[in-house]
């Protein structure tokens, strides 16, 4: 039927719906023709005068479908308001307690989302039966939303009650281990009902498993399984037998996170630096508005930035293609935000990654990699999807900060002034039970020693509390402190006396922050690429002996650093304080790079 058609059949049926005469079966049937045909203002209407007249037992099933497409169109006042009225007439219909829920999570209330989802949970004790498959997108909402909260333990409880209704769910497996990570709930993997452990590992995520091992095999293993559970992209060559005649080769870099954030924090001398001469530097960017100076600074060195915030895989990959972008470059490779099927369109000639994921992809269409001698050496060429690009000197930019004079002191911290500090400031998930036992052994072993961590939730405090408590190491040497903005933290680390680096995935935006505060690193390195920055920054530095391979001399070179005089101390401080401060050549290493890349191709 024509839209004419479809009017005329829409005034007969709300003059019946009117009259109470109009079959339910029958109004969903006209209410999806009238949608599909771009008629959903009709269909609501429809919706509200059969809703407003029926005496349908099943009138509920009705309103559900009024809820749904009223929140598709972006009412959720609306649909929200027609949800409730569907729950009050049937208290646990499943579709519409999750629908409110999820509106509820989009609003920030979280908390009231989560009760509104625990109320069909409960539909058991109620005598009510909730279909299964219900049950776990429910308890999935529920573990989603509590570790966002790092409210890590519920969060665990809820994605184990999903597994053990639905055990195959390689997503939900994933967010189980890695929250368990970030929990420090040693050891990681546990037994679960149905999962076997190759389950468990084979959908752990790749970040997990750049925090979980140092074997380069596994690394790609992992990526290849994510890779081909996540995405089933249809490739394209949209850029394929197209010459471009422009006078100056243009670079694009494609990211969301182009503002305070780990790798937007590093870019900006990099981008700055780019030879305008020979070079024009396009950004596609999906990044928050966070409104701070940063993010403006990022903004301005970028010669032409498109806001690509709306726009399909698809319809960014043709504007790339319409700027006629030479070389673009990935800034997420597989951490959270990646938009992986714009480059499975091949939209640039040359394609390849950069500091948001330190590992392989895995996927087939990244030519590069950029990165360096001492982090990538010739015995991981084969466990990477990509070939390097090596740069002279560290791949991780370290940048020159503003020295602001000292804020803080030691007491406000409950930090003994004559203690030797050794700060941990990595991401909880990045602590292993091996690594954490040496920082435990070293607490024991230098006397004035304390231990100087975050407290970033209760859950990863407790856990990492008792396993204090069962090393044996004295509470009265570890300072918990809780998270603190930007700025504080940066001056929290010029109070430390050496910074603890983490394995098997070393910090890096972070030792950026530690070098810029003079503050020494002690880094522990293996096989893997993001496993060897500590080595990469500290080598560049002149520091490579605060590098080891192994955990007796991480040990032994942190108590180097406890025993030098504060005459040696100051040394070292002003040694790494005039490194960060050396002018950087990376952006023009890596525009000669990719100039050679782009001879052989």
């Amino acid at each position: 039927m024509n839209n004419s058609e479809l009017k005329q059949v829409l005034d007969a049926n709300i003059k019946l719906s009117r009259q109470n005469k109009l079959p339910l079966a029958k109004l969903l049937t006209i209410a999806e023709s009238l949608q599909s045909s771009g008629m959903a203002e009709d269909a609501l209407q429809l919706y509200e005068v059969w809703t407003a007249n029926t005496t349908d037992d099943n009138k509920s099933l009705a309103m559900f479908n009024h809820g749904s497409l009223l929140q598709s169109t972006g009412k959720t006042t609306e649909a929200e308001n027609i949800y409730r009225a569907c729950l009050a007439q049937r208290p646990f219909f499943a579709q519409p307690c999750i629908n409110l829920g999820l509106i509820q999570e989009r609003r920030g209330e979280r908390e009231q989302a989560i009760a509104t989802w625990s109320q069909l949970l409960s539909a058991q004790a109620a005598g009510v039966e909730v279909p299964v498959d219900m049950k776990v997108a429910t308890w999935n909402h529920v573990g989603r939303v509590r570790e966002d909260l790092k409210q890590y333990q519920l969060a665990e409880v809820a994605l184990t009650k999903s597994l053990a209704l639905k055990p195959d769910q390689a997503g939900v497996i994933q967010h189980w281990v890695h929250i368990r990570q970030k929990a420090c709930d040693w050891p990681v993997y546990q037994p679960l009902p149905g999962i076997s452990a190759n389950q468990m590992l084979m959908a752990t995520s790749p970040l997990a498993m750049l925090a979980y091992s140092e074997d380069p095999v596994q690394q790609l293993l992992t990526a290849h399984a994510f890779v081909g559970r996540t995405y089933s992209f249809k490739e394209d060559h949209l850029c394929q037998g197209r010459v471009y005649q422009h006078a100056k080769k243009r670079i694009g870099y494609l990211s969301g996170d182009l503002c305070v954030h780990a790798v937007g924090l590093l870019l900006a001398e990099l981008l700055e630096g780019h030879d305008r001469s020979k070079y024009e530097i396009y950004a596609y960017d999906f990044s928050l508005e966070d409104g701070t100076p940063h993010r403006q600074r990022l903004k301005k060195a970028i010669d032409n930035i498109r806001f690509v915030h709306a726009l399909t895989d698809r319809q960014i990959a043709e504007v790339v293609v319409f700027d006629e972008i030479d070389v673009l470059i990935d800034l997420h490779g597989l951490s959270a935000g990646a938009r992986p099927g714009i480059f499975a369109l091949h939209p640039a000639p040359l394609q390849g990654t950069y500091l948001g994921f330190i590992g392989t992809t895995g996927m087939p269409w990244f030519d590069f990699v950029v990165t360096d001698g001492q982090a990538f050496p010739a015995a991981l060429e084969p466990y990477f999807a990509e070939k390097p690009l090596r740069l002279s000197s560290s791949f991780i930019p370290l940048t020159p900060d503003v020295d602001q004079p000292l804020t803080v002191n030691r007491a406000q911290y409950g930090l003994p002034e004559d203690s030797f500090v050794m700060a941990a400031f990595g991401n909880s998930y990045k602590f292993t039970p091996e690594l954490f036992s040496v920082w435990l052994d070293l607490v024991n072993e230098i006397p004035n020693a304390v231990l100087w961590l975050v407290d970033d939730n209760p859950a990863t405090t407790a856990n990492l509390q008792a396993f204090i408590y069962r090393h044996g190491a004295s509470m009265k040497k570890i300072v918990f402190t809780p998270r603190a903005h930007y700025e504080e933290y940066k001056q929290r680390l010029k109070l430390a006396d050496v910074f603890l680096d983490t394995f098997p995935y070393n910090c890096g935006s972070t030792t950026n922050n530690v070098v810029q505060a003079g503050l020494p690193m002690v880094t522990l390195y293996g096989k893997t690429m993001v496993s060897r920055m500590g080595l990469s920054i500290l080598s560049s530095m002149d520091l490579g002996q605060y590098c080891t391979d192994n955990m007796v001399d991480y040990k032994q070179r942190v108590k180097d650093i406890a025993g030098l005089s504060v005459k040696d101390t100051s040394a070292l401080r002003e040694k790494i304080r005039l490194a960060s401060m050396k002018p950087s050549r990376l952006s023009q290493e890596l525009e000669d790079l990719i100039e050679q890349l782009m001879e052989k191709n």
